[in-house]
């Protein structure tokens, strides 16, 4: 399928850069879509051996290695790839272009005013092949930025990062950015303990018998209920207990270790 307006935006004008590892499976269907906005494609890589650097060259995607540190600093590395393009676009592996958004993109890179710096675009996750039109909707993310004023804020653990602007003005553009964050269930709930645990080893907070009983259904409840995910059917049931799971593994997580230091300090 050719760009609506049939060519790449100049280079000079987009970079796009992702962070992968092992993301084969998701960079099949993104970089596609990636290439048909811009030819300067700059994956960092921490170390696949999936066949994913293969395959970005293959598609003429510059491949740069760093070792893993955090999120936040893989994505601040990759972003300063494309400081020689006015703008840049920043891609997790697992989020692909819609033909709807890569339109907006193009009319409001062409139209965009000096006091405009970034621009917001919609996240919506998919499940089993469908999106979840209600459940953690709406997702603005910034992912389109101007190059000299981008920058990524993040916690040295690297659990949750996200792009920012320095100065100017942020817009939101209309489209679709899809999310294929889970293959399946099982992917959805390893990932989420695993999150969760991550999360618990910089978070003071919790970990308290109250937390287990209240946050993982408030997470449900939010999801489920005030997001209105039942609207999406079985997968806004399901996606809202992988919210209510990982929030479980957090505050199991955070309970364990002060128990422990706790139990430490005690011994001492």
């Amino acid at each position: 399928m050719s760009p609506p307006n049939g060519k790449n935006l100049p280079v000079s004008e987009l970079a796009i850069c992702y962070t992968c590892f092992n993301s084969l499976q998701d960079m099949t269907r993104s970089l596609p879509r990636a290439l048909r906005l811009s030819s300067r494609v700059i994956a960092v890589d921490s170390g696949s051996t999936d066949g994913t650097v293969e395959y970005c060259r293959e598609l003429g995607v510059e491949v740069v290695h760093r070792d893993w540190t955090t999120m936040a600093e893989q994505r601040a590395f990759a972003m300063s790839l494309c400081s020689d393009s006015a703008w840049t676009l920043v891609l997790d592996s697992d989020e692909s272009i819609e033909d709807d958004l890569a339109s907006s993109i193009r009319t409001q890179l062409a139209n965009a005013t000096n006091d405009v710096s970034g621009f917001e675009m919609n996240r919506v996750t998919w499940l089993h092949g469908r999106p979840l039109c209600h459940t953690f909707q709406p997702e603005w993310r910034v992912r389109l930025v101007k190059s000299s004023l981008g920058h990524v804020r993040g916690n040295a653990v690297g659990g949750h990062d996200r792009v920012e602007v320095t100065e100017g003005r942020t817009l939101r553009l209309s489209g679709t950015l899809r999310h294929d964050s889970w293959d399946g269930v099982r992917d959805m709930l390893e990932r989420g303990v695993r999150y969760g645990v991550r999360a618990a080893g910089t978070d003071a907070d919790g970990g308290r018998a109250i937390n287990l009983l209240v946050n993982p259904a408030a997470g449900f409840l939010k999801q489920l209920v005030l997001r209105r995910g039942f609207l999406d059917g079985w997968r806004g049931w399901v996606a809202a207990g992988g919210v209510a799971a990982q929030a479980l593994a957090k505050h199991i997580a955070i309970m364990e270790r002060r128990a422990c230091e706790q139990e430490d300090s005690r011994s001492k």
